[in-house]
């Protein structure tokens, strides 16, 4: 091998661990702030979904009923449940808007699939708290080596690559692109697909849209938390090689 590839296998690798090291950042700082459910609720067809099909659920009946407020805090529920392996889902219950008790908030089988996703959670956890030591490790190395970020141009035809994958996922259909995932992630027999008729979980998150807005605030977000942690990096290096 070269040594040009290796440079550029080596900055590969510190720049995929970037993102990674990013992704997580900016996945925890929107769970902090449940995903911006209570905005997204008022803003983006979520109460308007709840409005239309929860009226229809016969087994879950009057979540039309709940106010914004209840169901911001059924979704920080949830969201707060699935970061802990699931506990306290099948227990979760809401109310009119004069706080009287209604029913019970999730079946048994989204109970099972929201289990599926903390576990899922716990694993990408997992990957994260490997990547941030190879990442500091990778960080600390190149500043030793006085290594340079590679020139804007090889950065910008990283991120054309990136803008690439993006635009085949949306010409492949970014719904179907998510219901394929859903087929490899979770285990086979596991139901993950609920009709909003069927499913308070699913209406009032408007699946698969609000993902389709969490995807976007994640992407936006690391790749400012990229931008800085290499803005950092450029800062080190600087000071080290005029020191």
């Amino acid at each position: 091998m070269t040594f040009s590839m290796q440079r550029f296998m080596l900055w590969l690798t510190f720049l995929l661990l970037t993102l990674v090291v990013a992704l997580s950042l900016s996945w925890l700082v929107l769970a902090k702030v449940d995903f911006a459910y209570p905005l997204l609720h008022d803003h983006a067809g979520l109460g308007k979904n709840i409005e239309q099909y929860a009226p229809r659920n016969l087994t879950r009946p009057y979540f039309d009923l709940t106010t914004p407020a209840e169901r911001a805090r059924l979704f920080h529920e949830i969201v707060t449940a699935i970061h802990h392996q699931g506990h306290g889902l099948s227990e979760l219950r809401y109310h009119d808007d004069q706080g009287r008790l209604i029913a019970t908030l999730l079946t048994p089988a989204e109970v099972a699939h929201l289990q599926d996703v903390a576990h899922l959670l716990d694993k990408l956890k997992i990957m994260a708290l490997l990547a941030l030591p190879l990442w500091a490790g990778m960080f600390m190395t190149l500043v030793w080596l006085r290594q340079p970020l590679p020139s804007t141009r090889h950065l910008l035809l990283g991120l054309a690559g990136v803008g690439a994958v993006t635009a085949v996922i949306l010409a492949l259909g970014a719904e179907r692109v998510f219901y394929q995932l859903h087929v490899w992630v979770f285990p086979a027999g596991h139901q993950w697909f609920f009709f909003y008729e069927e499913s308070l979980m699913s209406t009032m998150m408007k699946a698969p849209d609000l993902f389709g807005y969490i995807a976007v605030m994640l992407a936006v977000l690391a790749l400012g938390i990229s931008l800085g942690l290499l803005w950092l990096y450029q800062r080190v290096v600087r000071n080290r090689l005029s020191g």
